[in-house]
């Protein structure tokens, strides 16, 4: 369970970037945050990633609070946004196996894996190219890919949609959801499209000038 307590941040002292900001999403509940640009979206998704510390108010998952959770024990929370981290010389294969490696499994394990990633996602004829030499699409795809390989207890998504034509955009929404469904794990997807808001389903939060409007 994510639980927003009376969540402010500000970056200046004159204006809060978030205000006021509560919010409750159950065990396996799938949240969409919509709203335009600079509404506040991204911020409180980083906040709710521990990315960014509040000015006042706290965020549980799990009841502890976000800022003390350790990631690697407390709670498998996969994070997306459009900014993915990755060993750009190195290749997609390269790139996913790390993901299994640091978790010690076993090098067939790891081949296996990595394997089904790389037929599921279309990356058969990507896997030898580096991640620099990618356009922002196969990159996406890689990051979601890289997300498949371990088990997800709550997924954090920036909106990594508004930058790809529409076309492509959906195509990203349906692995998103995907990844969801295999997971069965809670989520919260930031959308600034109403038409990509609206192929995700459940419940809907909007937000504006960074307060939750409904």
């Amino acid at each position: 369970m994510l639980v927003v307590n009376n969540v402010y941040l500000k970056y200046t002292k004159e204006y809060n970037t978030l205000n006021n900001i509560n919010l409750k999403i159950d065990d396996g509940e799938n949240v969409v945050l919509f709203g335009e640009k600079e509404s506040g979206k991204s911020s409180l998704i980083r906040v709710i990633a521990g990315l960014e510390k509040v000015t006042s108010g706290e965020v549980l998952i799990k009841n502890t609070n976000v800022q003390k959770l350790n990631f690697k024990t407390d709670i498998s929370l996969g994070y997306i946004s459009s900014y993915g981290a990755f060993f750009e010389k190195k290749t997609v294969e390269q790139n996913l196996e790390y993901v299994l490696k640091i978790r010690k499994y076993d090098k067939d394990v790891i081949k296996s894996k990595v394997n089904g990633v790389i037929l599921s996602y279309g990356l058969e004829g990507l896997k030898d190219r580096k991640l620099r030499d990618l356009s922002d699409f196969d990159r996406m795809r890689v990051a979601l890919a890289r997300l498949s390989l371990r088990k997800i207890e709550f997924l954090i998504c920036d909106d990594i949609f508004e930058s790809f034509a529409e076309s492509d955009a959906l195509k990203l929404v349906r692995m998103v959801k995907n990844l969801i469904e295999e997971n069965e794990c809670a989520s919260i997807v930031a959308v600034s499209n109403e038409k990509i808001a609206k192929q995700f389903g459940g419940r809907v939060v909007r937000l504006k000038f960074g307060s939750i409007i409904d």
